[in-house]
Parts: C-alpha cells; sequence; structure tokens
C-alpha cells in the first residue's frame, strides 16, 4: 500500500500570544466547545498535543442555577487542564450571571464564555445560543450582568456568528454591544445561524470586525487542515483561531499545526500511536465517569464510557478499511474489553490510501 502522509503547504508563521484580560494564552489555538466531544478526556488529550486553550461543553445556566447533578458534570475536569474556558448558555441575564457566579466561586476555569452563536435549533429556536442574535440589547445585556457576577475573578468572553440569516447579519452591532458590556475578548464564527455549518465561512467579514473592535477577536470557521490557521490570521488579522469539527477524533492536528510553525513536515500518527491514544481516551472517559452517581449511571462506569466514546471512534478510524465493520456493531452495548478489541482488527486492516489528509472532511 502505498503510505499515506501529510503534506505541509506553509511553514515558519509564528502565532503571537494574545491576551484576554488577565489570561495570557502562548499558542492562540482554541478547541471549540462541541457537545458530545470535547469533555475532559478529549480536552486533554488535545493539550497534551499542543492546543493552547480548550473550552467546556456548553453548560446550561438554567441547570447551575438548579443545582441539577447531571449539568454539574459538564464542569468535570480531568488532570490539569490549563487554560481552560467553560462555556454557559441561556437567555435570561439573572440566571445568566448566577451561574457565573457559581463557576467563577470553583475556582478551576481561566474564563468563562458566553455562548450566544449555537445553531442548534432546539438551543436557537428558545433564545439561547444563536436565539441571542435577534436580540443585541438582551446579548449585551447578559454580558454586563455576568461580568459583574464574576468581579473580576475571570475575564467574561462571548461566542457568536455573523448573523442569524443572510438577511440579517448584524455582527457589528453584536460585537460593539458586548464589547462595551465588557467582554474581554470575541469567538466569530464566519457563518450565519441559519447554515449551520455549510458553505464557506465570510472571512472577510471577520477581518472587518478585528479591525472595529479593540478586544481580540478569535476566528472560527473554514479551518480544516492545520496551515488553515495561518491562512486565516494572514488573511483576516485576527488575533487566533478556534478550530471544531476539523480536530474531531485527530487530536494530532495541533501537533501538526506546531510542526508546521517550527519548520517541520507533519506525521501521520503511527498505527501504535492511534491504539494508545484510543486506550488512553477510554480510560479517561472511565475514570471520569466513575465519579458520578450510580442514580445517573445505570449501565455502569464502564459500559457508560463506552458509549461515550462511540462517536469519537467514527473519528479516529474512518480512514482505515475495517472501520465498515466495526460502524455497524457500534450501537451495540460492550464492555472495554470487547470494545478495544474490535479496535484492533480495525487497525489490523491497515489505512486507506485515499483517506483525507488530515483525517478530516469537513469544516469547523
Amino acid at each position: 500500500m502505498e503510505k499515506c502522509r501529510r503534506m505541509p503547504r506553509m511553514s515558519g508563521f509564528r502565532l503571537q500570544p494574545v491576551q484576554i484580560g488577565p489570561l495570557r494564552v502562548e499558542w492562540p489555538t482554541f478547541l471549540a466547545p462541541m457537545a458530545g466531544y470535547t469533555d475532559g478526556a478529549f480536552r486533554s488529550l488535545c493539550l497534551e498535543q499542543g492546543c493552547g486553550a480548550v473550552v467546556t461543553e456548553m453548560v446550561s445556566a438554567q441547570g447551575l442555577v438548579r443545582d441539577h447533578e447531571r449539568t454539574g458534570h459538564y464542569l468535570d475536569t480531568w488532570g490539569d487542564e490549563h487554560p481552560l474556558g467553560v462555556q454557559i448558555y441561556g437567555s435570561e441575564p439573572g440566571a445568566m450571571a448566577t451561574a457565573a457566579a457559581k463557576i467563577a466561586a470553583l475556582k478551576k476555569f481561566d474564563f468563562l464564555d458566553v455562548n450566544a452563536g449555537c445553531p442548534m435549533p432546539k438551543i436557537r429556536n428558545r433564545g439561547d445560543g444563536a436565539g441571542l442574535m435577534r436580540d443585541p440589547a438582551k446579548m449585551a445585556e447578559i454580558v454586563r450582568q455576568v461580568v459583574a457576577a464574576v468581579a473580576g475573578a475571570l475575564p467574561v468572553t462571548l461566542k457568536t456568528r455573523i448573523g442569524w440569516c443572510a438577511d440579517t447579519i448584524n455582527v457589528m452591532e453584536t460585537t460593539a454591544g458586548v464589547e462595551a458590556a465588557g467582554a474581554q475578548a470575541i469567538f466569530l464564527h464566519g457563518r450565519v445561524a441559519s447554515v449551520r455549518h455549510s458553505g464557506p465561512a465570510d472571512w472577510d467579514l471577520i477581518a472587518e470586525v478585528k479591525r472595529a473592535r479593540k478586544v481580540p477577536v478569535i476566528g472560527n470557521g473554514g479551518v480544516k487542515a492545520p496551515e488553515d490557521v495561518f491562512r486565516m490570521v494572514a488573511e483576516t488579522g485576527v488575533d487566533g483561531v478556534m478550530v471544531g469539527r476539523a480536530v474531531l477524533g485527530d487530536p494530532w492536528w495541533f501537533r501538526d499545526l506546531r510542526d508546521l510553525a517550527a519548520g517541520r513536515e507533519p506525521r501521520m500518527p503511527a498505527v501504535d500511536e492511534v491504539r494508545a491514544t484510543i486506550r488512553e481516551h477510554l480510560r479517561r472517559e472511565m475514570d471520569l465517569m466513575a465519579r458520578r452517581g450510580k442514580r445517573e449511571l445505570k449501565l455502569g462506569a464502564e459500559l457508560t464510557a463506552c458509549l461515550v466514546l462511540r462517536p469519537h471512534l467514527v473519528r479516529y478510524l474512518r480512514g482505515f478499511r475495517g472501520f465498515g465493520a466495526l460502524a455497524r456493531t457500534l450501537e451495540e452495548r460492550v464492555d472495554a474489553a470487547t470494545l478495544l478489541g474490535r479496535v484492533d482488527e480495525v487497525l489490523a486492516s491497515g489505512r486507506k490510501c485515499e483517506a483525507p489528509e488530515n483525517g478530516q472532511g469537513s469544516a469547523s
């Protein structure tokens, strides 16, 4: 089989540190918050491979206010995760402020992000996430109250999009409002909420926002390969880049980025490295699940961890020939030994030469 490899197209490009209030991020590449993916197990793997900062899955402000046990688990961390941001979502300023105060009291996060960009219908249609873009005044008020609630304990940022739909692109208004309200950085996805992740991201508009705002602007959207980070910075002037779906199943993506910056050729992870990473990922998931109560874990820590790992396995193994057979069995409830045995069978099948470079097939 012809050797699969990753070909660099840009090198020697340095990223400059970014200052977010009192927090200095030396290597401004951020792992985006992604529901069902960016728990402590995956975040810690990405940090170990060179990611500059990570963010939790989005956390319900109402759930925190009501002390829901399940919501609290979204705040669980694995090992020494830093820099680490926590993202909260909601549309009621008072609840967002109360949740922010609770988070600040934990003293375990480095910044707090307000979700004003999630395009999922069940979130945006009730006014949360991207739904806030339809009410710029409320978005700014939420930031204002959250900033007051944390009282300087940690910087407050906001993640948003360029608009609700193509006819209502209001990003200049929304970002001006949240900057005035005290947001100390803006994570900006270059698509409107209505298209979610389809179509090209508008980097020109991201550049326009960057020129207009005084606080750091972190670009997001349309970043597939590591070299796209350098291209986004060069074309838009952003202070950093947030990447999401492109790195799922590929924590080595961040290692490749640092290799490119150092002028080194990125290297495809060896099969043994993929195997070891999957096993370590599962071990960390089992550790996280073991902290949860029996009432929540009806299947037990091991089986639950195996279920949580399933969407990651789809990403880790999609470039291997035997993946199709494994994919058809992923809905089965199996223990760790059985699951890892099936993983070994897929890895033994070898890689497909035609696998996409960097193992990617979709934009962040």
